[in-house]
């Protein structure tokens, strides 16, 4: 499977480039507020502004593995072991953590060294861990399509 080309996804264009505005109303995006780091470029999609019981999604582009193995959570969370699945073809891992809030997490490999990390997070007893699961798959799969068409907006 081809390479997915990243090198128009930048802080500013990350989060258009994931997900189209449609595709953010369908799942109750509040605010999306892109970040970067050492490597990477991220959208927390906020789906409220209550911020002492988060809730939203993650998506993340990671330039290659040092920059994926180098992000580390803060929290104290217990985590499930990964387990390997395919995003529309593609060779992923998905993962669930407890603690402070639930989080799904799907790393995908996108070709050349570079992967796209979705997470979902809630506050704890909120969704269920299929759902979280499902919820996390079905947005990876539309970034995915996204950046495969060169983002959400053509980027």
């Amino acid at each position: 499977m081809a390479p997915i080309n990243t090198s128009g996804v930048t802080e500013n264009s990350v989060c258009e480039a994931s997900l189209t505005e449609a595709q953010q109303k369908a799942i109750g995006v509040w605010d999306a507020k892109p970040v970067s780091g050492k490597g990477e470029f991220s959208c927390y999609f906020s789906m409220t502004p209550d911020e002492n019981n988060p809730a939203g999604y993650v998506v993340s582009v990671f330039k290659n593995e040092d920059a994926l193995l180098e992000t580390a959570d803060g929290t104290d969370p217990s985590p499930t072991k990964a387990v390997p699945i395919t995003v529309k073809g593609r060779g992923a891992a998905r993962q669930v953590m407890y603690g402070d809030d639930w989080r799904a997490s799907l790393t995908v490999d996108i070709g050349a060294g570079q992967f796209l990390f979705v997470e979902r997070y809630s506050p704890p007893h909120v969704v269920s861990e299929p759902d979280l699961n499902a919820q996390a798959h079905k947005v990876a799969e539309q970034v995915l399509a996204n950046l495969e068409k060169g983002g959400a907006k053509g980027v």
